[in-house]
């Protein structure tokens, strides 16, 4: 199957709220470094730069920031959504399971790809919709028996 944005966005309000989330922390942090590079180097280079031009390096200095944060922020939501991806998949997948067992059907056991992230609670899940399948048969073989001896 091929990959599209919208096979990447399985559950769209917790991968987007995620991806948020990241975003956020990442434009801080590049803040909080910005500024500190800023307060380390700017002393010694505004002493050596002519006031006429530090206007004008500023202004470079912050176009330069921006052209190249544009990139960067895009990078990060795209990185963001794949990662989430990774576990939204797998949680939609094992949801549609538990419904399909709540509703009394039988399920197929959970099957995840290579890099999907909850592995171990698919295992779980997977377990309990095989003990789930021998309880649903070991009841109807139950109820079947005194039915087959009522007919004959």
């Amino acid at each position: 199957m091929k990959r599209k944005i919208r096979n990447y966005l399985i559950n769209q309000r917790l991968q987007l709220r995620l991806s948020l989330k990241f975003l956020i922390l990442a434009v801080m942090f590049c803040i909080i470094i910005g500024i500190l590079v800023y307060h380390t180097i700017w002393p010694t280079v505004s002493g050596f730069v002519p006031l006429a031009l530090i206007g004008q390096l500023k202004q470079e200095i912050f176009f330069r920031i921006f052209c190249f944060s544009i990139p960067l922020l895009v990078v990060i939501i795209a990185c963001c959504i794949i990662f989430t991806h990774k576990i939204a998949g797998p949680v939609y997948n094992m949801e549609r399971k538990l419904d399909l067992l709540i509703e009394g059907k039988e399920p197929e056991l959970i099957k995840l790809r290579d890099g999907d992230e909850l592995q171990e609670l698919a295992n779980k899940i997977n377990g309990l919709v095989v003990i789930f399948k021998k309880i649903r048969e070991a009841n109807d073989k139950k109820l079947e028996m005194p039915w087959t001896k009522q007919n004959e």
